[in-house]
């Protein structure tokens, strides 16, 4: 049977989220923003994560409150720093001192990520790969734990993982797994390294989805990966102004962008372990059907985040 596409500019999110809590990584501005706001006015509690600082996101918040309605109280900061592993580790160190009311997660929105820039991480690692794909990796490992589905109509609503992707990783010469090459600079704002650091993340989202299948079945929780379209957002900061001119005249507006992300996030029938644009499955690139080269990436990333290749849950 074949499935009806959900034309972007036409679904809007309705499914109420009362109830739910969410983790939304750049949760300041563009894409996470909008994808923070769309989640509080469903009723969601909402957990805007990223680096840079808490007035930026008081800012947020309180824009938030007043576009959506939404109490005050059902939106929340912390820091995150996804340029090393320790960033990571001092988030999850945080979250595990919630009162375990608090700490319970319905979803996890892993939107944050760079278009590139030279140099490397703390850590020796090329900086696309480190924050858009490693340290996510590590982020969502590590919060396994606290995800937990929701009761919903005498039935159970998987919880839900929603990584935020891109068409760049069609374009890609295969999943990068040699470390030196990993270990080397970048050559900027969106050169090859940007399309594998999401063709990685791609590779995660299959990876995950297969063992939580296999050897958790009692663990609910549904990941995707998501291709948002071209949008005008911060994403593009760094670029000349004169690119980032000709980019607004063409892309959509955060709103659109997170739209994919939204439903991915919210509605029924969602198929774990695919990749999604303009809210409906979309193809992935031939790149992934590599089982060798999944598990070669799952058991590289897991020695370089200084977590066990075989459970699940970093520890």
């Amino acid at each position: 049977m074949g499935f009806t596409p959900v034309e972007q500019t036409k679904w809007v999110p309705r499914k109420r989220q009362d109830g739910r809590r969410f983790i939304v990584t750049g949760a300041n501005r563009g894409i996470g923003y909008a994808t923070a706001a769309g989640l509080a006015a469903l009723g969601a509690q909402v957990v805007l994560v990223g680096h840079e600082g808490s007035d930026a996101f008081s800012e947020a918040m309180d824009k938030i409150v007043q576009e959506t309605g939404c109490e005050r109280d059902a939106l929340s900061y912390m820091a995150l720093d996804l340029s090393s592993t320790e960033g990571v580790r001092q988030f999850v160190r945080m979250w595990k001192q919630r009162p375990a009311s608090e700490s319970k997660i319905h979803g996890l929105i892993n939107n944050a990520g760079i278009a590139g820039a030279p140099g490397v991480s703390p850590d020796g690692f090329e900086l696309c790969f480190q924050i858009n794909y490693l340290s996510m990796f590590l982020l969502t490992r590590s919060l396994l734990p606290f995800m937990e589905a929701t009761e919903e109509k005498d039935k159970q609503i998987p919880a839900r993982i929603v990584c935020v992707s891109s068409s760049a990783h069609l374009f890609t010469l295969g999943i990068p797994t040699d470390e030196g090459y990993l270990r080397k600079s970048g050559g900027g704002f969106f050169s090859l390294r940007y399309g594998e650091s999401k063709l990685c993340v791609n590779s995660f989202v299959r990876s995950l989805h297969k063992r939580l299948r296999k050897d958790h079945p009692e663990k609910l929780v549904d990941i995707v990966a998501v291709h948002p379209g071209s949008t005008s957002s911060g994403f593009w900061h760094s670029f000349p102004a004169w690119a980032q001119r000709c980019i607004a005249t063409v892309a959509q507006d955060p709103s659109q962008g997170a739209r994919t992300s939204l439903y991915c996030a919210t509605e029924p029938g969602v198929v774990s372990g695919g990749y999604y644009a303009d809210c409906a499955p979309a193809a992935a690139s031939f790149w992934l059907n590599s089982v060798e080269k999944a598990e070669d990436l799952w058991t590289k990333s897991s020695a370089w985040t200084g977590v066990s290749p075989f459970k699940l849950a970093a520890q």
